[in-house]
């Protein structure tokens, strides 16, 4: 995968800084895929945000009827794949993965312009990673299937969430899929293993260059801003040793991922523009090799997941529990609770 070359003519601390100062700063988010630990294919992501979501842990299973957005050029669906997801504002699916071993998580993406309007029916950003996991078994698949849909910002609490997508599947596949100046820039193969946000993928892969493991000079930065966390997700990915099976893999990558997370009171010190910190709230872990997705909520020690194995895709009932419940630990498939959506299951807030 080429990456645009950032040019060295100042001395390489200088135009680091240069390169940090020039993106307005919103942390939110950072996204790390293992796909060659020899135990299973395995992602993390931390949910960096401002305010409390109420998320759900919700499981959907197939026949789930859809429309993509308000207006009238809306896609219509219905779910081919049962999908286990984290919700945001019960407004769509952050994060997730389905039946089939595809994952899908949505990050900020700050400068996002999405494409123009034209014939091809309207998919919410909000539900631009849930439209994928209802449709397809892998990352071919979905890059091809989500061509035929226009995606069309939607509000939640009032304001924009301009996002950017990543996909994996059981393959170790994976795609991360940016709009940029009105114009879908896909990075696509085994190699696209780090995302967090603001600069787009290309700039993110350029600065990574100047540091040390990477072909530069600088050492790993410690601060809180999304090059930064790129960089550190990248070094520690790099240098993870093998695992002995596939209990000390999911702890190696929970170590990382937990290096990448932003505490509440957090100020970054990049030199980047920041007018607020978006704190880690949750994160997870997706073993799309066994089906088996992990969440580890910022209000408990605890860690909990759901087998896919356990669950019924045909049942045709939604299930949820409340993401924060702190009494969540270990494997909670049993303690999901029929749920009834307010509106049609997750569609864009006004």
């Amino acid at each position: 995968m080429r990456a645009k070359i950032v040019s060295a003519a100042v001395g390489i601390a200088t135009a680091a800084a240069a390169f940090l100062a020039a993106w307005p700063i919103a942390e939110a988010c950072s996204l790390i895929l293992w796909n060659t630990n020899g135990q299973a294919i395995l992602a993390a992501r931390t949910w960096d945000l401002y305010v409390d979501e109420k998320p759900r842990l919700v499981y959907l299973p197939r026949g789930i009827a859809r429309r993509g957005v308000s207006d009238a050029n809306a896609a219509t669906w219905t779910s081919k794949y049962a999908s286990a997801v984290l919700t945001a504002f019960d407004a769509g699916s952050g994060d997730g993965m389905n039946e089939a071993g595809l994952a899908a998580h949505i990050l900020y993406l700050h400068g996002t312009e999405y494409e123009p309007a034209d014939a091809r029916p309207g998919v919410s950003n909000l539900q631009w990673g849930q439209y994928a996991l209802d449709n397809y078994a892998t990352v071919a698949e979905a890059l091809e299937g989500l061509k035929a849909v226009r995606i069309v910002s939607a509000k939640a609490l009032g304001r924009e969430w301009p996002v950017h997508l990543a996909l994996e599947d059981a393959s170790g596949d994976s795609a991360v899929l940016e709009f940029v100046g009105g114009r879908l820039v896909v990075h696509h193969g085994k190699d696209v293993t780090v995302m967090t946000n603001e600069p787009t993928l290309d700039e993110q892969l350029a600065n990574l260059k100047r540091y040390k493991l990477f072909g530069g000079t600088l050492a790993m930065p410690g601060d809180i801003d999304p090059a930064s966390r790129f960089v550190r997700a990248s070094s520690y990915l790099k240098t993870l040793p093998k695992p002995a099976d596939l209990r000390e893999a999911v702890g190696h990558l929970a170590g990382v991922i937990s290096n990448v997370a932003v505490p509440f009171g957090a100020i970054n010190t990049s030199g980047g523009e920041s007018t607020d910190t978006w704190p880690t709230r949750w994160a997870t872990i997706v073993d799309l090799t066994h089906k088996v997705y992990y969440v580890m909520p910022v209000n408990s020690p605890n860690v909990y997941w759901i087998d896919f194995a356990r669950l019924d895709p045909a049942s045709g009932q939604i299930l949820a529990v409340d993401a924060y419940d702190i009494t969540l630990n270990g494997e909670v498939s049993a303690q999901l609770k029929p749920f009834s959506p307010i509106t049609t299951p997750f569609p864009p807030s006004p």
